[in-house]
């Protein structure tokens, strides 16, 4: 239960910051501007597909494997 409300307390956090960024009313890249950034390197795009496998599999198992 812990788990599933920071999932969604997390999520919510990021679309208040990605509204907020995005309508200028605070000075922070936006989602795709860090995105971007993030994979202008080699490493950075390893980063970036490492962490989806990490949030996909941690999700995909917590939501669907029937003793979870």
């Amino acid at each position: 239960m812990f788990g599933t409300v920071s999932w969604i307390a997390l999520l919510g956090a990021g679309l208040v910051l990605e509204l907020a960024s995005r309508l200028g009313a605070v000075r922070t890249p936006n989602l795709a501007q860090t995105g971007a950034f993030v994979a202008t390197r080699v490493v950075g795009r390893v980063a970036l597909l490492l962490f989806w496998v990490f949030v996909g599999v941690h999700l995909f198992t917590r939501y669907t494997l029937p003793g979870h």
